[in-house]
């Protein structure tokens, strides 16, 4: 007696089960059939329903098995070490402003506000950007087309001419068999791939996350664009007040020039006192070439970056306008807050994500890899039978592959996924610290020029007030026009230092914003 093949939990039995007793074992199903019409047709019955049941079942068990995707599941990296609990050198100052997601505005410059908005824009940068995301985007529906049905249609004319001495023709009894004809096909070929153990899924998620990765990498191009716009428009504001004070000290060294000129025509002072004035009339005209270069570069800058002409640019920007003041910040963001806010640390963990599915489609590529095709068409030997009946063909059903040797290849591939992944993580954990680091970094420059902005403004005053005496005294008589000129010199050059300084404090300011992960929206 043979044994009984015992049913294996999860698969769909095909036989009939009948009552016991109901079926002769040496009868067959021929003599049941002839015994018994009525069983037959109560067993022809429970034939077909159980063949819709168990096509459904043959249908959902590749989405069953679909499920058993095989690799690592992706988590986001919630703590890297070394992340303190707040920034060591943030000291806000009361009545500060809060960070907008518009950074740019509380410079309350209408220069900076206009060609920042005409920057993200309009800036090349970030149009290449743009057509970065749309090839990402596109890389995504690539992969995801796969999960679908791939149809091709194809069609065929071939003359073929058959070897006599072949093996085609072993075993033909006829003495001159036809070798040479012509074939005329049109069909199509279909097929689709059941994701059994997640190839394709994985390869979605890489394709997604490095979607992500590049949006993240156009928010981190937009706030450096943004902060470029607005250093180069304070730069420009700075260097045309500078230019204005280093022309003021040219002609004070001309008037002092003059004057020393006299005395010295009167015998009143030595030549080398003529010497050292006609050397500060060439140090202030030094002064003004290097100071009228930047700032013209400050325009070409900007003209590249808002993608505008030189002129149209130094129209908007109008020479005679302050230095914008440095902005106030309340810079009480946790450094926990900096990994959400930051482009490029989330840019980080999205190729992270990316290199950890992509190991898991290094993994599914060592499991079998189950095809539902099909062909079907029309194929004759005379082009007016193709569309016959008798010309029709088709073919359907599955096919499974299985790595079975491969050198060692396809582990060679997961361990270089996972090194990858391992770099990534590497990478991830770099960008944390770096931002940290930026913060940090930007915060210090940000209120050391602070001190020293308020230091230059209390030695101006200072120097204001001697210039002011000296003047008073020059006009009474009580001193001479060269002290009088020698003050107005050194109030100007200490006005230069503090015209730099805001320039400094200005641009440290941007430079904080944008350490900071600029606004909200990562603009």
């Amino acid at each position: 007696m043979k044994p009984k093949t015992p049913r294996k939990r999860g698969f769909i039995p095909f036989a009939l089960s009948l009552s016991k007793g109901t079926l002769n074992r040496t009868a067959g199903w021929s003599g049941f059939r002839q015994a018994c019409p009525e069983l037959r047709r109560r067993a022809q019955s429970e034939r077909c329903e159980l063949f819709r049941v168990s096509r459904t079942a043959l249908w959902l068990l590749p989405l069953g098995l679909a499920a058993c995707a095989v690799g690592p599941q992706y988590r986001a990296p919630e703590a890297v070490t070394g992340v303190p609990a707040q920034f060591a050198n943030a000291q806000p100052a009361g009545n500060v402003q809060a960070m907008p997601e518009a950074w740019w505005t509380l410079f309350k410059d209408p220069a900076i506000d206009r060609l920042v908005r005409d920057a993200l824009t309009r800036s090349p940068d970030l149009a290449t950007a743009q057509a970065s995301i749309r090839q990402a985007r596109a890389a995504v529906d690539a992969v995801a087309g796969t999960r679908m049905p791939q149809v091709n249609a194809g069609a065929r004319i071939g003359h073929d001419q058959l070897s006599r001495n072949s093996e085609n023709f072993a075993n033909v009894p006829f003495p001159n068999p036809k070798t040479g004809f012509t074939d005329y096909r049109l069909g199509f070929d279909a097929s689709w791939e059941i994701d059994l153990f997640g190839h394709t899924a994985h390869g979605i998620e890489a394709a997604q996350a490095r979607f992500e990765g590049v949006e993240e990498e156009r928010r981190d191009i937009a706030l450096r664009v943004a902060a470029e716009v607005t250093r180069n428009v304070v730069d420009y504001r700075a260097l045309r007040q500078r230019l204005a004070n280093a022309e003021s000290m040219r002609a004070n060294s001309r008037e002092l020039l003059r004057l020393v000129q006299l005395q010295r025509q009167a015998g009143v002072v030595a030549d080398a006192e003529l010497a050292r004035a006609q050397g500060a009339v060439h140090d202030a005209e030094a002064q003004l070439p290097p100071l009228e270069a930047a700032a013209r570069a400050s325009i070409a800058a900007l003209s590249v970056l808002v993608d505008q002409p030189y002129d149209d640019v130094a129209a908007v920007l109008q020479s005679s306008a302050p230095v914008p003041p440095q902005p106030e910040l309340a810079a009480t963001l946790m450094p926990s807050e900096l990994l959400k806010r930051r482009p490029d640390v989330r840019r980080a963990e999205r190729q992270l994500a990316a290199a950890s599915a992509e190991v898991g489609v290094a993994v599914a590529e060592q499991y079998p890899r189950l095809s539902l095709v099909g062909s079907a068409g029309w194929d004759s030997l005379k082009v007016g039978t193709l569309t016959d009946s008798a010309s029709r063909y088709w073919s359907l059903g599955p096919q499974l592959s299985l790595p079975l040797f491969n050198g060692g290849r396809l582990q060679a591939n997961v361990a270089g996924r996972e090194a990858a992944r391992d770099a990534a993580l590497a990478g991830y954990r770099k960008a944390v610290l770096a931002a940290l680091a930026d913060v940090e970094t930007a915060l210090i420059r940000y209120r050391q020029e602070q001190k020293r902005l308020v230091e230059l403004e209390q030695s101006k005053q200072n120097r204001q007030r001697q210039a002011d005496i000296a003047e008073r005294r020059y006009r009474v008589g009580e001193t001479s026009a060269l002290e009088w000129i020698e003050a107005r010199q050194q109030l100007a050059a200490l006005e230069d230092l503090r015209l730099a300084s805001m320039q400094q404090a200005a641009n440290n300011a941007a430079a904080l914003f944008k350490a900071l992960g600029g606004g909200v929206g990562g603009e």
